[in-house]
């Protein structure tokens, strides 16, 4: 393909092991590209990358992926490039280009027997393979926007066993900013606290569990995270109404009491939810929801995980240090503390973030950082408890007034 075979101007780019060609011009507006490429989006890419890694050596056999949603193929030549197991890539797009330009892709990367790109709406795509014996063992779905509309279509066309990976850039209504945009695509409510990004993957998973249920799927987070504009969120899925009540009885509120800061997660769709705060008596508590009350990591993937970013010389460093956050994290209980916020409210200074794990440690607490906040502290110790250690390291350092 030459340069201006498209009608527009093209430039190459590398990144992983391969070299893809994507519209020249920087545009502002992702939706008015020619052809769909977002380089902020290569870390999710590299993650993607190891999880897919780990899943394949674990599933011992091989693997079969789709990405719905393909673009300029980045994402797809990179699993039939890197991805060892993996022997089939179906991609597709409604943009003819992206079509046109992923196929060019694959064959530029020597995958083309591999990949098979398809112009095709991303429902219909997945709908096509949703029968017995016809359905993947990886789907990727990585809208511009909310992975919502796709959720019915992905579950129905992975095996039993599956990986589901979804994102969400939507973090505006997920985060609490837009209540009414969340209500409606998510059918939860959001709010606004320190560990918003936290509660947007929960109400994301919550979301996919529901849709998961109603086809007698259950689902199981072996890793998430959430960085830069985007939530991530990787999920096993088993067939089964039993597994799909299991996922069912895992959703559940969380409420926030902004006076105390005190949280508490409530497990049950039909649970009693008292407005009132249990610890400081405040009339009435934020309460997010429903939404994902289990686990969000697998420990034991996490850490693998992790590992292979060591293993892998082309992975971003970046993504290895966030990994090592994520798996040192994993088995910690629901939410954390934004440390910068809740200091700014007690109007204390912000304390270094591995003393006050190490001070609540030594108090037998729980506590590791986040990888949702560099300035975040998750721990199974009440709101009391974690103000009180912060008052005591910033007194012994001699300071109690943020400046």
């Amino acid at each position: 393909m030459r340069p201006g075979d498209l009608g527009f101007p093209l430039k190459p780019v590398r990144e992983g092991l391969a070299e893809v060609l994507v519209p020249a011009e920087e545009i502002r507006a992702p939706r008015k590209a020619p052809v769909f490429y977002n380089p902020v989006m290569t870390l999710n890419r590299d993650i993607a990358v190891l999880a897919l890694r780990v899943f394949a050596r674990q599933a011992s056999r091989p693997v079969r992926a789709c990405e719905p949603l393909c673009g300029c193929g980045i994402r797809g030549i990179r699993f039939a490039l890197e991805v060892p197991g993996v022997t089939e890539i179906v991609m597709g797009d409604l943009n003819p280009n992206a079509v046109k330009l992923s196929q060019e892709n694959a064959r530029r990367n020597g995958v083309e027997k591999r990949v098979e790109v398809m112009l095709s709406d991303a429902n219909v795509l997945m709908t096509s393979y949703s029968a017995p014996g016809g359905r993947f063992d990886y789907v990727d779905l990585d809208p511009f926007g909310s992975p919502a509309p796709f959720m019915d279509s992905a579950v129905r066309a992975i095996r039993s066993g599956g990986l589901l990976a979804l994102t969400a850039t939507d973090m505006a209504p997920l985060c609490g900013v837009h209540v009414r945009a969340c209500m409606r695509k998510y059918g939860a409510v959001p709010v606004k606290v320190g560990y918003a990004k936290e509660l947007a993957v929960r109400i994301m998973l919550g979301a996919l569990a529901r849709v998961a249920a109603a086809h007698d799927v259950g689902i199981r987070p072996l890793l998430a995270h959430a960085t830069d504009h985007y939530a991530r969120a990787y999920c096993l899925l088993v067939r089964g109404q039993g597994k799909a009540n299991e996922s069912v009885a895992k959703l559940g509120y969380v409420l926030h009491c902004p006076s105390c800061h005190e949280r508490e997660v409530i497990p049950g769709l039909a649970a009693q939810l008292e407005a009132k705060c249990p610890v400081c008596g405040y009339p009435s508590r934020l309460m997010a929801g429903p939404l994902w009350v289990g686990e969000l990591f697998d420990a034991s993937f996490c850490h693998e995980v992790a590992e292979e970013a060591a293993r892998v010389p082309w992975i971003s460093r970046r993504a290895g240090r966030l990994l090592e956050l994520v798996a040192g994290e994993a088995g910690g209980p629901p939410t954390y503390y934004a440390l910068a916020k809740l200091c700014d409210a007690l109007e204390l200074s912000v304390p270094p973030v591995r003393e006050l794990v190490g001070a609540l440690r030594e108090r037998g607490w729980w506590a590791a950082r986040t990888h949702f906040d560099p300035q975040g502290v998750r721990t199974n110790a009440p709101a009391n408890e974690v103000i009180r250690a912060i008052k005591e390291l910033l007194g012994r350092r001699g300071l109690k007034k943020s400046p």
